[in-house]
């Protein structure tokens, strides 16, 4: 499949649409029948799983039916929306949200949310992923060693009340459109590893959010997003001198009121950020050098070699010495 076949393909009426469009967006398809409700606060939403269609897969794409309403619901996985065309209004949580063309929004687990009728134009895709895809797993296959792209791709899996939500507005000279095309050019006409084709995309994919979204000012119930990125783009660069003292006054605050802000905002305190910082440049250097490992610990700020080990196992649950094989084993 080409980008003009699939053009094609996403614009062509679904008998889906074929019925939504004679019966008028408030009839919703009989497959909700076998969908079910569970309580959510103060009310009923339904709730989509996805398990027969992530059973095999990383994961699944979607595309939303036109002329008819979604009503609220909930997901076990994370959901990435995607304006292919047009626009749409999506309401998360009570707020409305209207986005427009080439603009993402990413949705964790049991936040509702519903959208509002779709019109010709307008071509939503939607991408589910398990949660445990964007934590550790797939920060180990993007290579990352900074704890920025670590706060972004971890907002939606942190221990909290899992009610978070990111919007990236569409900016000019973007990649993102076409890599998504790849994606779904792979996913609607399979081929030879197609799948492993897909997990490469969504790498470049997520890549590429970052790097155009690095310095934008994030939509996920906060609106101090460029703050955060600044504090953490500091740590990023002096974790190996930085003290809470020295970083609140770097950036006007309090030293009390700034390891609140982190602890609130980040889900860690300074001081974990700190050795997550420090732990990340270890892992930089036992995947791209030969240096032993006591050295390595010297390096990053660490004479105590028992500590060290014991910082690492936690964070990533083996020793240093297995994460180096496991970095420099070739791809199955």
């Amino acid at each position: 499949m080409n980008v003009q076949e699939l053009n094609e393909y996403l614009f062509q009426y679904t008998d889906s649409e074929k019925k939504h469009k004679m019966t008028g967006p408030a009839v919703l398809s009989p497959r909700y029948h076998a969908i079910p409700r569970i309580p959510f606060q103060d009310r009923e939403v339904y709730l989509f799983s996805f398990n027969k269609l992530l059973r095999d897969k990383l994961v699944c794409v979607h595309k939303e039916s036109r002329f008819t309403d979604i009503p609220e619901h909930i997901h076990t996985v994370i959901e990435f929306v995607y304006v292919y065309s047009g626009s749409c209004t999506q309401e998360v949580n009570g707020r409305p949200i209207k986005m427009n063309q080439g603009d993402i929004c990413m949705l964790d687990t049991n936040i509702p949310h519903s959208i509002q009728s779709l019109g010709e134009q307008d071509i939503i895709i939607t991408i589910e992923m398990r949660r445990e895809y964007l934590t550790q797993g797939f920060l180990f296959r993007l290579g990352d060693y900074g704890i920025i792209n670590h706060f972004l791709i971890n907002t939606l899996s942190l221990d909290a009340a899992h009610d978070q939500y990111l919007i990236f507005r569409k900016q000019e000279e973007n990649q993102i459109h076409s890599m998504i095309q790849n994606i779904l050019c792979e996913y609607y006409s399979p081929g030879f590893c197609s799948d492993k084709i897909i997990d490469a995309y969504m790498i470049l994919l997520f890549c590429e959010i970052l790097r155009q979204y690095k310095d934008q000012q994030l939509s996920y119930g906060k609106n101090d997003g460029r703050t955060i990125m600044e504090i953490l783009g500091y740590i990023e660069s002096h974790y190996l001198t930085a003290t809470l003292q020295d970083t609140a006054e770097h950036f006007g605050f309090h030293p009390n009121y700034l390891s609140n802000y982190i602890k609130k905002t980040v889900g860690h305190s300074f001081k974990e950020l700190i050795i997550q910082q420090r732990m990340n440049q270890a892992c930089f250097y036992l995947s791209n050098t030969d240096m032993p490992i006591y050295e390595i610990a010297n390096k990053i700020g660490y004479n105590n070699l028992g500590f060290f080990y014991k910082k690492f196992e936690s964070l990533y649950k083996m020793p240093p010495s297995l994460y180096r094989r496991l970095k420099s084993a070739p791809l199955a």
